[in-house]
C-alpha cells in the first residue's frame, strides 16, 4: 500500500498526531492490518517514526515496509527499530535506502542490537545511508549473532577500509548471509575476496540452513572431503554458487563438449533424455570433481567451469533482482497512477455535483431574479402612483397655505385695527379717571368750602 490519504489515525496519540503529517497518518489508519507497507519519497521524516512505529506494534500481519527516501536519520532509526523490537515478530522485509540513518552510530547500534535476536528477518536494505566506519562493528557483531538474514544492502555508503575488516569478521562467523553487496564503500579488495568467499560457502550450505550447519559444523569439520569443511572451503577457490538458480544444465553440456577427458572418450550411443539435473547436485558433482582431479589441466578446467557457471548465477540473481526491482517501480507506479485516476475521477465525480449544485443554485437564482424583478416592477408602479398622489397633494397644500397666509394676513389686520381700538378706548378710560379725580378733588374743595360757610 502505498501512501496518500489526507485524515488523522485514531490509533495515532495525540502527542504523535501533533508531529507526523496528517496524510501519513491517515494513510497508516487506512493500512491497518496489510502486510506490506510502502512510503517511498513520502518525506517522513524523524518526525514521522513515531505514527510508523506505533503503526508496526499493533500490526502484526505486516511483513515488508519499504521507507526509501525519507530523510529518516539516527533518531528515527532507533524509534524504528524499538518498534521493531516489541512488534516485528513477523517482519521480513525493511528497505532504508536513500536515507541519512548513518548520521549517528546509535541509530545503527539499536537496529543490530534488535536484529541480534530477530527471527524472521532476511533482506535488509541500507545503501545510501552515509554509514561510516565507526557503524561496520555493530554491523559485524549482528551478522555474528543474526542467523535468518540473508541479503544485506550496504552499498554505497562509506564504510572504509577499517569498517570493512570489521564487517569481515562477523561475515566469517554468519552461515546465512548469501547476498551482500558492498559496491562504493572503498573496501580493500583483498576484504572483499575474503566476503565474498564466505558468501560462497553459504550459498553452498544454503539448503541446510544455518542452524543446521551450526549443528552439524563439528561433524563436518571432521570431513576433509565435506565441502563444508576448511580443507572443502579452500577448494572451492574462486567460485560462488548460488544452489537457487537455474540453467546449469546447458552449463553441464558444455563442460562435457569441451573437457580434455570428454574429448579423449569415443562418441557414446544416444540415450533417452534425463531429468534436469538438480543444481546442488551439479554443484557436489563440480566440487568432487574439482577435488578429486586426475591431473592439474583438468583441476583448473573444473575450477574454470565452475567460476563460469557462477559468473552465469550470479547475473541470473542480479537480473533477477533488477526484475523484481522494476516490478516494483512498476507496481508503485501503477499504484500511483490508480490512484490518482481513482483520485481524479473522484475529483471529477465531485466536481461534476459541485456543477449541477451550481446549475441548480443557477435556475433557483434566476427564478429569484424574475420574482425580484416583478416586485421591482409593483414597486416602480406604485413609486409613480405615490408621486403623482404626492404632487396633487403638494398642490392643495400649496392652496391651502396660500389661503391660510391671506386669513392670517386678515386677521393680523383685524387684530391691527382692534389693538388700535383697544388703545384709544383705554386713553379714553384714563382721561376719564384723570377727570373723574379732578371732579373729586374739586367736589370735596367745595364739599369743604360749604362747610365752611354753614359755620
Amino acid at each position: 500500500l502505498s501512501w496518500r490519504g489526507a485524515k488523522l489515525a485514531p490509533s495515532v496519540s495525540r502527542g504523535e498526531a501533533a508531529m507526523a503529517p496528517p496524510s501519513l497518518l491517515a494513510h497508516l489508519d487506512a493500512s491497518k492490518d496489510a502486510s506490506a507497507l510502502s512510503l517511498a519519497y513520502a518525506s517522513v521524516g524523524d518526525e514521522g517514526c513515531n505514527a510508523i512505529a506505533r503503526y508496526m506494534r499493533e500490526n502484526i500481519m505486516l511483513r515488508t515496509i519499504d521507507l526509501r527516501g525519507n530523510n529518516i536519520r539516527a533518531d528515527g532509526l532507533v524509534v524504528l527499530s524499538h518498534a521493531l523490537r516489541t512488534g516485528g515478530g513477523n517482519m521480513a522485509s525493511v528497505c532504508l535506502k536513500w536515507n541519512q540513518v548513518g548520521s549517528h552510530s546509535r541509530g545503527i547500534q539499536a537496529l543490530c542490537d534488535v536484529l541480534k535476536g530477530n527471527q524472521s528477518m532476511t533482506h535488509l536494505d541500507l545503501r545510501n545511508n552515509k554509514l561510516g566506519p565507526d557503524c561496520a562493528p555493530f554491523l559485524g557483531e549482528m551478522l555474528r549473532d543474526n542467523n535468518t538474514v540473508t541479503h544485506l544492502d550496504l552499498s554505497w555508503n562509506d564504510l572504509g577500509a577499517d569498517g570493512g575488516k570489521a564487517l569481515l569478521e562477523g561475515v566469517q562467523a554468519n552461515h546465512s548471509l548469501i547476498d551482500c553487496q558492498l559496491s562504493g564503500n572503498r573496501i580493500a579488495e583483498d576484504t572483499l575476496h575474503a566476503i565474498a568467499f564466505v558468501l560462497r560457502r553459504n550459498r553452498q550450505t544454503a539448503p541446510m540452513g544455518a542452524s543446521t550447519f551450526r549443528q552439524d559444523r563439528g561433524i563436518t569439520a571432521q570431513d576433509p572431503g565435506s565441502p563444508t569443511s576448511p580443507q572443502g572451503q579452500q577448494s572451492l577457490g574462486g567460485t560462488a554458487r548460488s544452489l537457487q538458480m537455474t540453467g546449469l544444465s546447458d552449463a553441464t553440456h558444455i563442460a562435457g563438449a569441451t573437457s580434455p577427458t570428454a574429448a579423449q572418450l569415443p562418441p557414446k550411443t544416444p540415450i533417452k533424455a534425463q531429468p534436469p539435473v538438480n543444481d546442488e547436485e551439479l554443484s557436489m558433482k563440480l566440487l568432487q570433481r574439482e577435488q578429486n582431479h586426475s591431473n592439474a589441466e583438468d583441476a583448473r578446467f573444473f575450477g574454470e567451469v565452475a567460476e563460469y557457471i557462477d559468473l552465469l548465477q550470479l547475473d541470473v540473481a542480479r537480473n533477477k533482482k533488477y526484475r523484481m526491482d522494476a516490478e516494483e517501480r512498476e507496481r508503485v507506479v501503477t499504484k500511483g497512477f490508480m490512484e490518482r485516476e481513482m483520485r481524479y475521477a473522484q475529483e471529477m465525480r465531485e466536481l461534476e455535483n459541485m456543477l449541477a449544485k451550481a446549475k441548480a443554485e443557477k435556475d433557483e437564482m434566476l427564478h429569484d431574479i424574475e420574482y425580484v424583478q416583478h416586485q421591482i416592477d409593483q414597486v416602480r408602479i406604485e413609486k409613480s402612483k405615490t408621486t403623482s398622489d404626492r404632487e396633487k397633494v403638494e398642490e392643495v397644500a400649496r392652496a391651502t397655505a396660500d389661503r391660510l397666509r391671506t386669513d392670517i394676513r386678515d386677521a393680523l389686520t383685524i387684530k391691527a385695527d382692534l389693538e388700535t381700538q383697544i388703545y384709544k378706548t383705554k386713553r379714553r378710560q384714563q382721561e376719564q379717571e384723570e377727570e373723574n379725580a379732578r371732579l373729586r378733588t374739586y367736589l370735596s374743595k367745595c364739599k369743604e368750602d360749604l362747610d365752611r360757610a354753614l359755620r
